[in-house]
């Protein structure tokens, strides 16, 4: 290749992947207002992008689901190791992970394929190894509960998720979802 080919190439793969940024943060928030249902060529209209770059990404709304979750979990595992010897860790875990939860709302029909989705599941045991060290360490410091497993995440998910499923409105769905961490807080304390 030439050295402008080369340019061109990296020039390609930096818009690709800006493309692909604003098509899973476009989903995020048409998904969360109108549901996984959601015509996507609202999402592509949201990120600025014609239906053959979004389909070039993401063949289905499947696919655009999964890379949300995967974003969400990226963004979880950063937290984890940002917050690796602080004592809080597993409050600002938790409160990102209801946050991820409030944002990506309308992603929960994707949830319901279960075993069926082995890229979900693989998702969520990523989720569940992020927590691993702070629930070690809150229980330590007797801030959480002795008997608090990390497969019980994925019950305080669902916990959430029912809680803010019949909300519409980001601003009411996130005072839903606050109010259910404070109750189950409460719960989770040692």
């Amino acid at each position: 290749m030439t050295p402008v080919e080369i340019a061109e190439s990296h020039t390609l793969r930096r818009d690709a992947r800006r493309n692909r940024a604003l098509i899973i943060e476009a989903a995020r928030e048409v998904f969360a207002s109108a549901g996984l249902g959601a015509p996507l060529d609202a999402v592509a209209r949201r990120a600025g992008v014609g239906r053959g770059t979004l389909y070039r990404h993401f063949p289905d709304r499947y696919a655009l689901a999964v890379a949300i979750f995967e974003d969400n979990v990226r963004d979880i595992e950063r937290l984890a190791a940002d917050y690796e010897d602080r004592a809080d860790a597993f409050d600002a875990l938790l409160r990102a992970l209801v946050d991820h939860q409030v944002r990506s709302h309308g992603l929960h029909q994707a949830l319901d394929k279960g075993t069926e989705a082995p890229e979900l599941q693989a998702l969520a045991e990523r989720i569940v190894l992020a927590f691993g060290e702070p629930i070690r360490r809150a229980q330590e410091d007797g801030a959480l509960r002795a008997d608090l497993v990390r497969d019980d995440l994925l019950d305080i998910m669902r916990m959430v998720a029912s809680v803010i499923g019949r909300v519409d409105d980001i601003d009411r769905r996130r005072v839903s979802a606050d109010r259910a961490l404070d109750l189950l807080r409460d719960g989770l304390r040692g």
